[in-house]
Parts: C-alpha cells; sequence; structure tokens
C-alpha cells in the first residue's frame, strides 16, 4: 500500500496535464531566439505572432470542444471564410458592423446546426458530414464574393484586427477573454462536465440520463460560432475578407488541440492546452520564416512535429494506462 501511494503525483501536478507543452514552447523560443537574436524577439515579431496566434486560438476554442466529445469538425476553415466574406459584404451593403457581425456569426451557429443535428440525431457519420459541409460553405463563399477578395472601408471593422488597448492588440485581448470564459463553462458548469463525461464514455453518459444528443448539437453549434468569430477576425486583420482566407485552420485547429493534450478518444484536454498548442504552431512557423525556409518546407516541418508530438502522446498514454495496472496490483 506504501508504495503504491509512494508513486502517485503530487495534487499540485495532477491539475496540469499538458507541462511538457509549456517546456517544449519556452524550448523554441529560446532556439529561435539565438538563432535569430535580433529579430525573432523584436517587437513587430512578437506583435505578429500574438495576433497570428490568437486567431487560432479562437478557431480551436470550438474544435476543442468537439474534439472534447471524441469528434472532430473538419468545416471549421470554410466556416471561417464562409463568415469574413458575409461580414465584409453586408458592410459593403450599408448595414452596420454590429449587424454584419451577428449576421456572420449566427450563420457559423446555423452551420453548426445542421452539422450537430445530423451527427447527433441522425447518426451520420461526423467525418462525412463536417467534409461535406466543409466543400458548401467554401463553395458558397466563393459564389458570394465572386471568387476575389472583398475589400471592407470601416473604421470600427479595421480596428478591431488592428487597434491595440495599452500595447497588446484588441484581438488578442478578445482571445483571452474567449478562453478564460469558456474554460470556466467547462470547468465550473454543469453543461462542461457533461461534455467531459460524454467524451469519456457516451453510453454510461446515457445511463446517468445526460441528453447526449443535446449536448452534441450545442458543441457543434458553439465550434461554428467560434468559427465565424475567427473568420471574422482574420477579415478584420487585413480589412478585406478573402474566400478561400480560412482554408487551412481547419487541420491547424485540430493539431492545436492535440498537440495541447487532448485526444481523439475524448474526455481529455484543456482551452490552456489549446492556447500552448496553438502558440506552438505558431512559433515554428514565426521561427522558420525568419530563418528564411521556403513556406512548403515549412509546412511538411510542421506536419512533421504535429505527428511526432501525436506519437509521443500515445507512447505516454500507453506508459501511464501500464504504471496504473501496476499500482493496482501492488494495491
Amino acid at each position: 500500500m506504501f508504495k503504491a501511494s509512494k508513486l502517485q503525483k503530487p495534487k499540485i501536478f495532477q491539475r496540469f496535464t499538458i507541462p511538457g507543452i509549456f517546456w517544449g514552447v519556452l524550448a523554441l523560443f529560446i532556439l529561435f531566439g539565438v538563432l535569430r537574436p535580433g529579430s525573432f524577439f523584436s517587437m513587430p515579431n512578437m506583435m505578429f505572432l500574438m495576433r497570428n496566434t490568437a486567431v487560432l486560438v479562437i478557431a480551436a476554442i470550438g474544435m476543442t470542444f468537439a474534439i472534447l466529445v471524441s469528434q472532430v469538425d473538419l468545416s471549421v476553415g470554410a466556416v471561417m471564410s464562409f463568415s469574413g466574406v458575409i461580414s465584409a459584404v453586408l458592410i459593403r451593403e450599408g448595414f452596420p458592423v454590429f449587424v454584419a457581425i451577428v449576421g456572420a456569426i449566427l450563420v457559423g451557429v446555423l452551420v453548426g446546426l445542421i452539422n450537430g443535428t445530423l451527427i447527433a440525431k441522425f447518426k451520420f457519420d461526423f467525418w462525412i458530414v463536417t467534409f461535406g459541409t466543409m466543400g458548401i460553405c467554401a463553395g458558397l463563399a466563393l459564389v458570394v464574393a465572386d471568387g476575389r477578395t472583398i475589400p471592407v472601408s470601416n473604421a470600427t471593422f479595421a480596428w478591431i484586427g488592428n487597434g491595440r488597448i495599452g500595447t497588446i492588440f484588441v484581438m488578442v485581448w478578445l482571445a483571452i477573454l474567449m478562453v478564460a470564459i469558456m474554460q470556466l463553462i467547462l470547468s465550473k458548469t454543469k453543461f462542461g462536465h457533461k461534455i467531459y463525461a460524454i467524451g469519456g464514455s457516451e453510453q454510461n453518459s446515457i445511463l446517468s440520463g445526460i441528453p447526449v444528443i443535446r449536448n452534441r448539437i450545442y458543441v457543434y453549434m458553439i465550434s461554428g460560432m467560434f468559427a465565424a468569430m475567427a473568420g471574422i477576425i482574420l477579415a478584420t486583420m487585413g480589412s478585406a475578407a478573402s474566400p478561400v482566407a480560412g482554408v487551412a485552420y481547419s487541420f491547424e485547429a485540430i493539431a492545436a488541440v492535440i498537440i495541447g493534450g487532448a485526444t481523439f478518444d475524448g474526455g481529455k484536454g484543456s482551452l490552456f492546452g489549446t492556447v500552448l498548442g496553438a502558440l506552438m504552431l505558431r512559433v515554428i512557423a514565426s521561427g522558420l520564416n525568419l530563418l528564411g525556409v521556403a513556406a512548403t518546407w515549412q509546412q511538411f516541418i510542421i506536419g512533421f512535429v504535429v505527428v511526432l508530438i501525436i506519437v509521443i502522446d500515445v507512447l505516454y498514454d500507453k506508459r501511464n494506462k501500464r504504471n496504473d495496472l501496476r499500482r493496482r496490483y501492488v494495491q
């Protein structure tokens, strides 16, 4: 009995599931800071890094919820493109910025509602459904924008992506606020506990009386909402909406969540981990860009790092399961 208790981690460490990612991000900062000391830690690069990370973090918030219930949302990137285009078109047609933003967010929520209903209620495969809505939203973005980037001449719209409160960009503050609110929901509310329970075991959740179908629909609506927000913010950064702006974000959002400590099995992960995962991806991209690495090789290196981290995470989980079995045996 003494041996088993001795092997347990102190409670302070049990609360954090991704300390390795933090040290990995710190190591990358040090590495690129040493390789490019005059440019990597420069204020312009740090501001650029924070803004790019903020967009990915917002997109990955909804993906975190989807993966926590052991599913994914492939439509995130396309919803970003479509919502950004919708907001730009509405402003161009004379609607107030607030109305344009709300309208674009509602489009994302509607896509999420469709995804969630087809997946949770009608039991369609989530890969097929979200892949289908990805194609629909990507096509609609191109149709609505007529295949071109839509410029937006509006000071309020531009301020969201380029304005500052103190020395920090508004969009970074927005990302911090959204992460804080959604993490509180995950950790302190019944809804958050239900999300973890569904991801841990859907069958046990059903037996416990948790409305699994309704909560899965909510998860996809949340994913659509945050994808739309990310698309709008991406458009505000350049005061223009591109119909293909969000193409790469579905993969990057999934990668950020998985790197941050979540698993495709569901029931494990946190938004703090997602933030670190998104930061790691953006630090790698920024550092490689400053080193003059070609964009094609950057994609290869980032993809390789993602796969490597996933493999390490799987091996680490297997080791922990073996250790748990040994502890039970000792007890």
